[in-house]
């Protein structure tokens, strides 16, 4: 018998609901596998501290203990009902930010330009203009 079919058989080994047959095959091959028997004894291992831990009798009114420990991290969530208004409040607050945002942009907006008519005959004038007479007309205007 190879180690791979002795492994899955371990467990009913160990219980005892092999057929005769098949037990004896499984001891004949954990007599010369040591690697099946160290995997034999740390199962048996397992389920000894298994054993020994269901045979413990727990303590008296654990049960409750643990109820009523259960039940007092329950109520701090209930009285925390407003984990929502946070959230809330910060939408809020970024709503009438862009809004502010996007009033103040608008009402920043300059005047519209004066009729591009004017514009273009004063562009020409200058344009026609030696440099000296533009400077000249700007020195007048100051002084």
């Amino acid at each position: 018998m190879d180690c791979k079919a002795t492994e899955k058989k371990l467990i009913f080994y160990i219980e005892n609901t092999l057929p005769k047959g098949e037990s004896s095959v499984v001891q004949d091959h954990l007599s010369t596998c040591s690697a099946c028997s160290q995997k034999l004894a740390y199962l048996q291992e397992t389920l000894s501290y298994i054993e020994t831990e269901k045979a413990l009798t727990p303590k008296p009114f654990l049960y409750t203990r643990t109820i009523g420990r259960m039940q007092q991290q329950v109520v701090p969530e209930k009285l925390g009902g407003v984990k929502w208004l946070k959230p809330l409040a910060v939408a809020a607050a970024l709503l009438v930010g862009l809004f502010f945002g996007f009033w103040m942009g608008q009402s920043s907006v300059t005047q519209p330009l004066p009729d591009p008519d004017i514009v273009y005959e004063v562009a020409y004038i200058f344009h026609e203009a030696p440099m000296e007479q533009v400077e000249a007309l700007f020195l007048e205007d100051i002084f």
